[in-house]
């Protein structure tokens, strides 16, 4: 198990004096989608990671998921890397996106079974051309064998293609998977409770059924990401991937073109920005397997990065005090625009995208399983009992300590 580097500087910042990821709701996103929950009626606390639905099939014994996501504005960096290079190849793993960014959400709730997936895609035809959505397609073929050969069965169920010019200006890779668990297999944040460490999961690196290294970066906060790393004279030339609401003097303020390799990146800018998301779904069937109801929750760190934890459980205080060293992909976003520590930490996965909460003599086989499909794992922290329904999160980062 690897550990971090670096000590926390004693300073905290509370609630009342942080800003909502200022530059990231500046550039039309938000991280912790406050507006979004508020209007759908979501309420934090949740026992699930995701929502279980009674059985489609009418077996009480059963939950059965849909759930759905997308690359999301990661296909910007595909685009711009086609209309440079002409290779269309460059879509190709927005497909692994999408499909990681479904299977590892119902994977949290242990539900690898009846995996069945459907693909929608909307592109603006005038832009993107028929082979890159045959490269999209190809990719979910590629993504679904390659986790079958770790026994992630994914049936694919085809889907849509739209030609959108009108609403969408590039191009969205959408999708909806279904699964279903037995409800007493079903990972459930209940089972918390006091002294449980936290183990996390790199999210960089070269895993087992990877094909080359991963920057890590996953699928969320690109929005972020490209404006901090890419240079104004893309917006120039493509004028369509921006938004025009946006004010321009805040995007696209980067130094870098998309085949520039600056330090400390190993990779170049668009391959460390398009470093397909990594599934854990192996890992998390290996551990259910392993070690059942010893796997008290598991988180997969996508929007709101190393805060998403907090919403899940109630009067939990999840304190993390231990990261992996800063990966690079990261450090150059933060580096660019100097990106406050804490939005930064609040908007990516900064290192790790898979948390594993469970008793602590259950550790060591975690970084053993994680280990067999190589990938490094650090204790992250550990779980406190507070008084009331709400949870807290303490970062304690070598930037800084931040709660929530």
């Amino acid at each position: 198990m690897q550990h971090p580097v670096g000590t926390a500087m004693p300073k905290r910042s509370s609630a009342h004096e942080r800003k909502d990821a200022s530059t990231y709701s500046a550039l039309g996103a938000s991280a912790s989608k406050a507006g979004v929950h508020a209007a759908v009626g979501y309420k934090a606390g949740s026992s699930y990671f995701a929502e279980p639905l009674p059985d489609v099939c009418g077996n009480a014994d059963y939950y059965s998921f849909l759930h759905s996501d997308g690359a999301g504005t990661k296909s910007i960096i595909g685009y711009l890397a086609y209309r440079e290079s002409k290779d269309t190849s460059w879509f190709r793993n927005l497909a692994f996106d999408s499909l990681s960014m479904n299977l590892d959400d119902v994977a949290c709730v242990g539900a690898l079974t009846s995996l069945t997936l459907t693909n929608t895609i909307g592109r603006n035809r005038q832009l993107i051309p028929d082979q890159a959505i045959q490269e999209i397609v190809s990719g979910y073929r590629d993504a679904a064998k390659r986790m079958a050969s770790y026994g992630i069965d994914i049936s694919l169920a085809g889907g849509e293609t739209a030609d959108l010019g009108d609403i969408v200006r590039t191009l969205v890779v959408d999708s909806a998977l279904f699964a279903r668990v037995k409800r007493k297999h079903a990972v459930c944040f209940d089972r918390v409770c006091e002294g449980d460490v936290i183990i996390g999961l790199a999210s960089f690196g070269k895993c087992a059924y990877e094909s080359e290294f991963n920057s890590g970066i996953g699928s969320n906060g690109l929005t972020l990401a490209r404006h901090a790393l890419i240079h104004s004279s893309y917006a120039e030339k493509y004028p369509e991937i921006l938004d025009p609401t946006i004010d321009a003097s805040l995007a696209y303020r980067g130094k870098h073109k998309l085949f520039d390799a600056p330090k400390p990146l190993s990779q170049n800018i668009a391959r460390a920005l398009l470093s397909p998301t990594r599934s854990y779904a192996p890992f998390i069937a290996a551990a259910l397997q392993e070690l059942g109801t010893e796997v008290h929750g598991l988180v997969h760190c996508t929007g709101s990065g190393q805060t998403k934890i907090k919403n899940f459980g109630r009067g939990k205080r999840y304190i993390k005090n231990g990261f992996f060293p800063t990966p690079a992909i990261f450090e150059a976003i933060q580096a660019s625009l100097n990106i406050p520590w804490e939005e930064m930490y609040s908007v990516f996965n900064m290192g790790h995208r898979l948390e594993v909460i469970c008793p602590e003599k259950s550790a060591k086989v975690i970084e053993k399983l994680a280990a067999r499909l190589k990938i490094d794992t650090i204790k992250v922290g550990f779980v406190e009992e507070i008084r009331g329904s709400r949870n807290e999160v303490v970062l304690d980062t070598p930037y800084g300590c931040f709660e929530r």
